[in-house]
């Protein structure tokens, strides 16, 4: 992609988007100034009059109108153009020999008004602007997608069954495991202190809010710690079952044809993805902590081509039962071996080194709270929450080790690391372009080197933590032997 008015054909005419985009971009932007038009509904009911919030307001909606008049796009028989800008005018141009896939976006105001958002992968790198038909009438979809790809080669037709998996209503029962609620609350938490400091006590000053302080105020602490501590649970986890159904629901994975899969998933924001499998450089299987306890999992598969929005990985199995996303990450890779094979574990020093960590953190916690006993803010009581940090810190220097390891397969390395957030990532090796070797201070007391794979898929770096150093050359030289032997 690049950025610059590429003309090669003059006489060809700039084309509008869909008229209907005059609706949906003022509201879009009246939506990014909802947080400041709550401030103002805020401050309005505690006695304030923030005049400036409404001008803000009206101005983003006319820059949303004149995003619309500024934009347009040809499609050329060598190049895929669209200029915009309102004060910056700028024209993205895509060859189209370069275009790797059409995805298909369609947010909850694009499908009240029957459109959506189609975006042109290039394989460009991630620091990259990424073109985009905002946006395009659903009818139209299927046309612009098989006109943006008609230079790629037909695919044969496949014997494969059409639907791979879809998602279950039943799934929604790991959403409060995945923290997402959690990570919404806090959001909203800070968006309330920023509301709080931006009127000097704006939040505060409103009567039910004062009730609340007043009521809470005269419980007791423990009594309160409990209930606030269970509130958030409830809260939290029904917050993440409402964004899991939102994000996921109507998932499916199906094949198109022989090279081609097509994934969709969203209910008020519907997304579709296409694979290409030629652009397949492996999987990556995610079992966080939380999820790991009760056999869950999801699954991601390293593409290029996908654009920087996504990082180069693209959804293949939502967080669900384990087995479904080995199914259907071994479905993708064409083997289940690398998902399950056990792995080379990485020795007494790697061990080692993480009950060290282990221990350090558990000190530093423990000469913190030594501080706060020194200076009043704590009494000796706190000393009884090492019952508990102690041995969880032992145990998750253990869960650590047991997670760490790699293995070389014909075609594949396979890397395993993480407890909090374990990850197995399974890389074809002929789409490994580089190496990096490091090694901190202390690793290299302890005889130990961090070796990082460098591709041009997903996120162009995998490592493999804390392998013993005389074992990072004889495993560079195997991938590149067996690359070779391969080749040849």
């Amino acid at each position: 992609m690049t950025d610059g008015a590429i003309d090669p054909e003059a006489g060809l005419p700039w084309k509008r988007f869909n008229p209907l985009m005059l609706m949906v971009h003022p509201l879009r932007e009246l939506i990014r100034y909802l947080p400041v038009l709550l401030i103002a509904l805020i401050a309005g009911a505690a006695g304030g009059e923030p005049w400036w919030v409404y001008a803000l307001s009206a101005l983003g909606i006319v820059f949303g109108i004149l995003r619309f008049f500024t934009t347009t796009y040809r499609l050329t028989p060598t190049h895929v153009q669209v200029r915009s800008g309102v004060l910056n005018r700028r024209t993205l141009s895509v060859p189209r020999d370069r275009i790797r896939s059409v995805d298909v976006d369609s947010t909850l105001l694009h499908r009240i008004f029957g459109l959506a958002i189609v975006k042109v992968g290039t394989g460009a790198s991630h620091g990259q602007d990424e073109l985009e038909f905002n946006a395009v009438a659903l009818r139209d979809v299927p046309a612009l997608r098989s006109e943006l790809l008609r230079t790629a080669p037909p695919a044969a037709e496949s014997s494969e069954p059409d639907n791979l998996s879809h998602w279950q209503p039943g799934w929604v029962r790991y959403a409060p495991l995945t923290l997402s609620g959690v990570a919404s609350i806090f959001a909203v938490v800070a968006f309330l202190f920023q509301v709080q400091f931006f009127e000097g006590g704006l939040v505060t000053r409103l009567p039910i809010v004062q009730q609340a302080i007043g009521f809470v105020s005269h419980l007791p602490v423990l009594t309160t710690a409990l209930w606030g501590a269970a509130g958030l649970v409830v809260v939290a986890s029904a917050v993440a079952m409402v964004r899991y159904a939102l994000s996921y629901g109507g998932f499916g994975i199906h094949r198109v044809d022989a090279t081609t899969l097509h994934i969709n998933h969203g209910l008020l924001r519907t997304r579709q993805i296409t694979l290409d499998e030629t652009r397949l450089r492996g999987v990556q299987l995610s079992e966080p902590l939380s999820l790991r306890a009760v056999g869950a999992a999801s699954a991601h598969a390293i593409m290029t081509g996908l654009g920087r929005q996504r990082g180069g990985v693209a959804l293949i199995a939502p967080p669900g039962p384990r087995d479904e996303a080995v199914r259907i990450a071994a479905y993708v890779l064409g083997s289940a071996e690398p998902l399950e094979a056990d792995l080379i574990q990485h020795g007494p020093r790697a061990r080692r080194r993480r009950f060290t960590r282990a221990a350090t953190f558990a000190g530093i916690l423990a000469l913190g709270a030594l501080v706060l006993q020194l200076v009043g803010i704590v009494g000796p009581s706190i000393w009884w929450a090492f019952v508990v940090i102690v041995p969880a810190s032992a145990l998750l220097a253990v869960d650590r080790y047991r997670g760490l390891g790699h293995r070389l397969l014909p075609g594949l390395l396979v890397a395993r690391s993480g407890s909090l957030n374990r990850r197995r990532t399974v890389l074809a090796t002929e789409g490994i372009i580089g190496w990096t070797i490091r090694r901190t201070f202390f690793q290299r007391r302890a005889g130990l080197a961090t070796l990082i794979a460098t591709t041009a898929a997903g996120r162009h770096r995998y490592t493999i933590p804390d392998l013993p150093a005389g074992d990072v050359w004889p495993l560079i030289g195997a991938v590149s032997l067996r690359d070779y032997a391969r080749k040849a």
